[in-house]
């Protein structure tokens, strides 16, 4: 669902940033699925994350906080996470200083140990003081996020 443009003197803005990537990893889906679904090992292996807390792990659902603190920034948030095993995360915000926030990881078998990873995220701050100050790092910590990942899975899958 599209997020609702604002508007301001007769001008209608939209501030949804998007982030997509699309990668072919040397890992299956299945391993790169449980390193996306195991919030609690971030702050290992993702610098800008200083704590993660399962708030409620239920059947395929996850519920979730994130402490970011990167470059003077220090924020929290919550997700909603819909996982089908080994396939697909979907992610939505419960709360934090977005006005929306919203993505899916999808782990595409294509063998034994090789697999696509397609991970979307949209995203917009609740104000435009946040967006100003938060907009950039997030930015490029979305964008690095994939990277981040398969970094960690050729050291752990070695």
């Amino acid at each position: 669902m599209p997020s609702e443009p604002r508007i301001f003197k007769n001008k209608v803005y939209n501030n949804m940033k998007k982030v997509e990537k699309n990668v072919l990893v040397l890992h299956s889906a299945k391993e790169m699925f449980e390193l996306v679904d195991k919030v609690e090992d971030y702050p290992k292996f993702l610098p800008w994350y200083s704590k993660t807390e399962v708030i409620e792990r239920k059947g395929n659902e996850l519920k979730a906080r994130l402490f970011m603190d990167y470059m003077r920034v220090k924020q929290s948030f919550a997700t909603h996470n819909y996982n089908i095993p080994g396939q697909e995360i979907r992610m939505d915000l419960l709360e934090g200083p977005f006005k929306t926030l919203r993505g899916t990881w999808k782990f595409i078998d294509l063998g034994d140990d090789m697999c696509k990873v397609e991970f979307r995220l949209e995203y917009d701050f609740s104000n435009a003081v946040l967006s100003a100050m938060i907009s950039p790092v997030f930015g490029h910590l979305a964008g690095t996020l994939v990277d981040a990942f398969i970094k960690e899975a050729d050291r752990r899958y070695a």
